[in-house]
């Protein structure tokens, strides 16, 4: 998600520069080679040498990430891609910065993840949801929705736990139900192999 945002607003001519923050080392060449960072730094460097700081990792790691990036933000906005927003929300607001974080989650996504996962133009067309917004600062409020026009996105503001509520209707459950279906299915058809012979690669 995290390089799939950085190529397009490069080529959108959103950002002069992208600064990548990983502790995977392989993720970081991947990275460099594939044009979707222009240089490498420590969380503390990026922050200070960037005007908007993208939360692009899974939900807990951004959770444990924020306090220590509110701390050493002044003016520059900061927000996550995360796909639930209730806990990230209330972690932000016991914060005197909080104002600084926009809570986003575009809807987009695949089963890849990594550098090697990035995908130009993966949000044009596509929803992305802004959470609390009466909570955030107007300027990081504008820039943010500036971002996600120029990506070519329509715009839902919702309540963190109401988005979480209606997310997991539209997505985890199908997932939980796929998954349920699937384990069903190979435990009837355990000791038999035609079953892959008769699924498609779909299953």
């Amino acid at each position: 998600m995290g390089g799939s945002l950085a190529l397009s607003l490069k080529k959108k001519g959103m950002v002069s520069k992208v600064i990548g923050v990983d502790h995977n080392v392989e993720h970081q060449k991947q990275a460099l080679q594939l044009g979707i960072v222009d240089e490498i730094m420590s969380l503390e460097d990026a922050i200070a040498a960037s005007d908007i700081i993208v939360l692009a990792t899974p939900v807990n790691v951004a959770e444990n990430l924020l306090p220590t990036i509110l701390n050493l933000v002044d003016k520059q906005v900061v927000f996550d891609l995360g796909s639930t927003k209730e806990s990230i929300v209330r972690i932000a607001n016991a914060h005197l910065n909080k104002g600084r974080f926009v809570p986003t989650h575009p809807m987009w996504g695949t089963e890849f993840s990594g550098p090697t996962a990035a995908q130009e133009d993966a949000f044009v067309e596509k929803a992305t949801v802004i959470c609390n917004k009466e909570q955030v600062d107007k300027d990081a409020l504008a820039l943010v929705e500036k971002i996600y026009q120029a990506l070519g996105m329509h715009i839902l503001y919702m309540d963190a736990i109401k988005h979480d509520i209606h997310v997991a209707y539209v997505s985890h459950i199908s997932h939980i139900t796929s998954f349920a279906l699937a384990n069903t299915v190979l435990e009837k058809e355990k000791e038999s192999n035609a079953i892959f012979e008769l699924a498609s690669s779909g299953f």
